[in-house]
């Protein structure tokens, strides 16, 4: 019986990159089909459908590819590091989408215009009002019920996994076992920020990979901004178990 299709799902800033590299190499090692597209053209052969913003439909994919099953892992990370991981990000970031000159930002592309601000604290509101506001509404809308077909994983979790506890049985829930499951953690380790790789994300993909980056930038300013902004995200995502912290 063929494997299931392999759905990894991120969001901007949750590690897209990383797992990318990890499951490319996958793809290499056991010459699978691997797909980075949309779903909508997603071809009947696929092996790993990679979606970095996690616009996927489970159920339409459930129903396709029932003959095989489909599993599916996906990484969020705390809506705060997301904001700061995304702001310092997009000043200097060379993406397509980031240097395209738009109207909204009064002919400047997104990155002219968070640069362009005068202080730390004004590039930060902009990143919750634009891209970091919409990757925060995509993780706060997924369908967390879906357990049966898909692994909740948390980014700050993952990249201190050293002794592997979230991923290997992550992997296991992919299908992997055995002698695949052992190949699969070796690239794991080879393409992880905890084995020293630089190229799990590339250098100049990331400003820091560590998590709780909030603490020590958020001012009372910036958590009354987020809290307006977002008041139930991080209590909805399992961040903060109350309105305070």
């Amino acid at each position: 019986m063929k494997s299931p299709l392999i759905v990894v799902c991120t969001h901007h800033k949750t590690g897209s990159v990383w797992m990318a590299n990890i499951f490319r190499a996958l793809k290499r090692q056991e010459k699978l089909h691997l797909h980075a597209k949309a779903q909508a053209e997603l071809p009947p052969n696929t092996d790993i459908f990679l979606q970095d913003h996690s616009k996927v439909d489970l159920k339409a994919l459930q129903t396709r590819f029932a003959g095989r099953g489909v599993r599916a892992v996906h990484v969020i990370r705390d809506p705060r590091d997301v904001v700061i991981s995304g702001c310092f990000y997009h000043v200097k970031t060379v993406e397509k989408w980031a240097n395209n000159p738009k109207k909204e930002y009064g002919g400047k592309s997104y990155r002219q215009a968070i640069s362009a601000l005068g202080s730390d604290h004004e590039k930060l509101l902009f990143e919750m009002d634009h891209a970091g506001g919409k990757t925060i509404r995509e993780m706060v809308g997924w369908d967390y019920t879906q357990k049966d077909i898909s692994f909740e994983a948390r980014y700050e979790e993952l990249i201190v996994d050293r002794e592997l506890k979230v991923f290997r049985p992550m992997m296991e829930f992919l299908g992997y076992e055995g002698e695949r499951l052992e190949t699969a953690l070796k690239f794991v380790r080879e393409l992880s920020l905890f084995g020293g790789a630089a190229g799990s994300d590339p250098a100049d993909h990331i400003r820091s990979g560590e998590g709780r980056q909030w603490v020590n930038v958020f001012t009372p300013e910036l958590k009354a901004a987020f809290n307006q902004r977002f008041p139930d995200a991080l209590q909805r995502l399992g961040y903060e178990a109350g309105a305070e912290w």
